[in-house]
């Protein structure tokens, strides 16, 4: 495990410090879940952003679907 540090409201600090530690706990993995699920959002965004370059790249250099579909039926 690694440690990380997020700033909240002092209320909020003096509030998880009075958190029994299995409610911590829970929120902790909440939490972990809520990033990893942001972060893959991420990925998946900008991967359809490059997609969508690629695309725009291949169209203006003339490769349409038919072209495509050529070049993979050739022998």
């Amino acid at each position: 495990m690694e440690r990380i540090v997020i700033e909240v409201k002092e209320a909020t600090a003096k509030n998880w410090q009075k958190i029994p530690p299995n409610v911590k706990n829970q929120l902790e993995e909440s939490f972990e879940k809520q990033i990893d699920g942001v972060s893959e959002k991420s990925k998946e965004s900008n991967f359809e952003r490059m997609l969508k370059v690629i695309r725009k790249e291949a169209k203006k250099n003339g490769l349409t679907e038919e072209t495509l579909q050529q070049l993979l039926n050739e022998d």
